[in-house]
């Protein structure tokens, strides 16, 4: 199991995002935050978009650069790499520099599990995040 503050810094992290989507003026974007013990590796979070489209998201919250994909996890993303599903990654760095945004596809996984951020991100942004552009990108226009 995870230790508990990074459950909470995930569900921290939820929050932030849902905040931006009801905001957004220019998104219309339902979340599903997904708490599955059914099918292990279920992504966290299900967006559905305003054309009725899905994407998934996992959801991971860092300090240093391993990122902790578990094994199912990990097989669900591939197995899934031709969807839009996602791996997010809050890096949060010491007190005094902005946290970081970095974004991986799911068929970036084995990567991630491997190398945590040093692999190549599709998106990296600084605090505060533009959510629009987070949000373009894994549903376009």
């Amino acid at each position: 199991t995870m230790p508990t503050t990074a459950t909470k810094r995930e569900a921290a992290f939820y929050l932030q995002m849902k905040t931006a989507a009801k905001t957004s003026k220019s998104r219309k974007l339902i979340f599903t935050r997904i708490e599955s013990t059914a099918v292990p590796g279920v992504p966290d979070l299900l967006i559905c978009d305003e054309n009725g489209l899905f994407h998934m998201v996992e959801l991971k919250f860092i300090t240093g650069n391993a990122v902790s994909l578990r094994p199912h996890q990990v097989s669900w993303l591939t197995k899934h790499s031709r969807s839009s599903s996602w791996i997010f990654i809050k890096k949060q760095k010491n007190n005094l520099e902005k946290s970081e945004l970095h974004i991986y596809r799911a068929d970036q996984a084995i990567d991630v599990k491997l190398d945590g951020i040093k692999t190549e991100p599709v998106m990296v942004q600084s605090q505060p995040f533009n959510w629009t552009d987070v949000f373009n990108l894994i549903s376009p226009r």
